[in-house]
């Protein structure tokens, strides 16, 4: 019996896929609001910008270790509730504590980062444990549909934070924003709890996980993970960036991550769905080049001279950019992540690459930010490590097209 039939998937319907989409479409809106963590901070906190990027990368600390849930979600199944829903439950209740404290605080505490981890841990438990369901349930010929679902709609959702939470906040302040936003995370953990999952999953033996991280191929994929996140960090520090150096307010700002959001929507459908008919390959290089040849492109505009809605349509060319780029990058991992520990090897690359996205991407990018004074300088490393995920990219792609082809589903 291959690896891939160890599964039965029978049971799989297409109306999963609305399930998966509300959830990402509450993730979508929830990183709208995470990433304007650090302006809530400076604005009511009196945080200065530098530490306050240094808070925020301590409060997603989960999303560094999402293989760990992987691992429990895995490894330890409870009793009749499955071995994914359980902690999916868990995470609407860390959801609770964390969303709806975070906007009490009126000024800076150092409890506000463990409340900030809670909150970041309803997002990183959900989410890896429900990849992980998904890699369970999910039909070879829908993986590049449910990752175009998965990161369209999370795009949707933050194209609709983007605007919400600029009005509701500057109408009604932090609080309600947070607490709307906090109450979409939840539903979404309750409504996932209604798909089915495998009956029978197979005896996960901690010998299975040595011998999966004992083969090159899954360094490869995690070395491309890495240098792919580093590449997209980018997109938290644009907040940062609108409102240091452009004087863009949280309206504003808001706004801008909703042309954003509406452009990542766009990119992550058109290859999610048509992608199963593109050369994956191709679809690489060309997110690639785009992505690169935009980012240079700031260091020849002058944005305070644009008119911001100029400054709208880069972010929205650069969130359909970002979209394919990601749903390419997270269907490799999807496909190489097969057999019993399919779940822990999916969230490993995930985390890997999260690590290299809100961790150390932005860690390079703050780094050369304080030695040019400017951020438009520091996102252009960004585009140095899209282009060396070129080099162990393309020759997974090309392996998983030849295994493809010789075992067709």
């Amino acid at each position: 019996m291959s690896e891939e039939e160890q599964f039965d998937r029978s049971f799989w319907k297409d109306w999963y896929l609305i399930f998966m989409g509300f959830f990402y479409f509450a993730q979508g809106a929830a990183w709208a609001a995470i990433i304007l963590i650090p302006v809530f901070m400076q604005n009511e906190l009196g945080v200065d910008s530098d530490f306050s990027l240094t808070i925020q990368t301590i409060m997603l600390l989960p999303w560094y270790v999402k293989i760990v849930f992987g691992i429990l979600s895995d490894r330890f199944a409870i009793g009749k509730f499955g071995r994914r829903r359980p902690y999916i439950l868990l995470a609407g209740l860390f959801g609770l504590i964390g969303w709806f404290t975070l906007p009490s605080y009126t000024s800076y505490h150092w409890s506000i980062i463990i409340v900030g981890i809670l909150l970041a841990s309803s997002l990183a438990i959900a989410d890896t444990v429900l990849d992980s369901l998904a890699v369970d349930i999910t039909p070879p010929n829908r993986r590049g549909w449910m990752q175009g679902v998965s990161w369209g709609f999370r795009g949707a959702g933050a194209a609709l934070s983007g605007v919400l939470l600029g009005i509701i906040i500057g109408d009604l302040g932090y609080p309600i924003a947070y607490y709307l936003t906090g109450s979409f995370v939840v539903l979404g953990c309750l409504l996932s709890l209604l798909m089915k999952e495998p009956s029978t999953p197979p005896k996960v033996r901690f010998r299975d996980f040595m011998k999966e991280f004992g083969k090159g191929t899954t360094w490869r994929i995690t070395l491309f993970n890495i240098l792919g996140g580093m590449g997209l960090s980018i997109i938290l520090v644009l907040s940062t960036f609108l409102n240091d150096e452009l004087g863009i307010a949280v309206e504003g700002i808001g706004i801008s991550v909703t042309f954003f959001a509406l452009g990542q929507f766009a990119g992550a459908l058109l290859v999610g769905f048509i992608g199963q008919k593109l050369n994956l390959n191709g679809v690489l290089i060309v997110n690639a080049i785009m992505y690169v040849g935009l980012i240079t492109s700031f260091l020849f505009l002058n944005f305070l001279t644009l008119q911001v809605i100029w400054i709208y349509v880069i972010l929205a060319v650069m969130g359909a950019i970002n979209g394919g780029y990601e749903t390419t990058q997270m269907r490799v991992s999807m496909e190489y992540a097969v057999g019993k520990t399919s779940g822990t090897l999916y969230n490993w690359y995930n985390s890997m690459a999260n690590i290299g996205q809100v961790a150390l991407g932005v860690m390079a990018i703050s780094f050369v930010e304080n030695i040019t004074g400017s951020f438009t300088y520091g996102m252009q490393i960004a585009g140095v490590f899209i282009l060396l995920t070129l080099a162990p990219g393309i020759p997974l792609i090309r392996k998983l097209l030849k295994r493809q082809k010789e075992h067709p589903e």
